[in-house]
């Protein structure tokens, strides 16, 4: 697995502002797990493009790569309008069928969690 994650946030941001958690997956099938490059580029541009978009409505905070799959962890306001947007710039950059998971997360656990597993 690859990974990246939000390390830092600016001090004057307050997690409570993006309390919803949405969990954006794209299987693939790849060499040992990881994407062959042509993927890769479309994930990565599929990416640029909802950061674009989004660039105060959701906070990246983790991303994963590996196990046949690349996982985008977004925190936001609304979680259903963060969905329809992404859904609007996923038809025009990438044609692949995406899953979309979601929850409450206010205090931002599961960053947190993931963050500290890192450290360790």
């Amino acid at each position: 697995m690859v990974y990246r994650f939000a390390d830092r946030l600016s001090s004057d941001f307050k997690k409570s502002s993006q309390p919803e958690r949405v969990s954006i997956v794209w299987r693939y099938t790849g060499s040992k797990g990881l994407p062959v490059t042509p993927e890769r580029e479309a994930m990565d541009a599929l990416e640029d493009a909802v950061e674009r978009f989004a660039p105060n409505k959701a906070t990246l905070a983790v991303v994963s790569t590996g196990n046949n799959q690349r996982r985008w962890v977004y925190y936001t306001e609304s979680a259903s309008n963060f969905i329809e947007a992404v859904r609007s710039v996923q038809s025009r950059a990438s044609h692949v069928s995406l899953e979309f998971e979601t929850t409450a997360d206010p205090g931002w656990t599961f960053h947190d969690s993931f963050v500290r597993s890192i450290r360790r």
